[in-house]
């Protein structure tokens, strides 16, 4: 696989890792609206992700290290969700 195909997997994995962080923290700190922002951009980035992974030419384990990040992210996603906005205003 070229290198710099390697490098965009191994930077959007890196930039997912860390928006699901800033989500937890941005959560504690009732940021919601950047809450927002960083799940719309995990979902963008693991669609990315899935598409790069998809075209590029790699082993089966490689896919295979893929897929189960994807996997596991994206229930990470639906699991840091933000509850229906009702229920914040609500809360406020």
């Amino acid at each position: 696989m070229r290198r710099d195909v390697r490098q965009d997997i191994k930077t959007l994995q890196v930039e997912i890792i860390n928006d699901e962080s800033k989500i937890i923290e941005c959560m504690r700190q009732g940021q919601y609206d950047l809450v927002k922002k960083c799940l719309s951009r995990i979902e963008s980035d693991l669609k990315y992700l899935s598409i790069i992974a998809n075209g590029a030419p790699i082993d089966k384990s490689e896919d295979r290290k893929i897929m189960d990040f994807l996997r596991v992210h994206y229930e990470n996603m639906r699991n840091l969700s933000l509850p229906c906005d009702n229920a914040l205003q609500d809360s406020r």
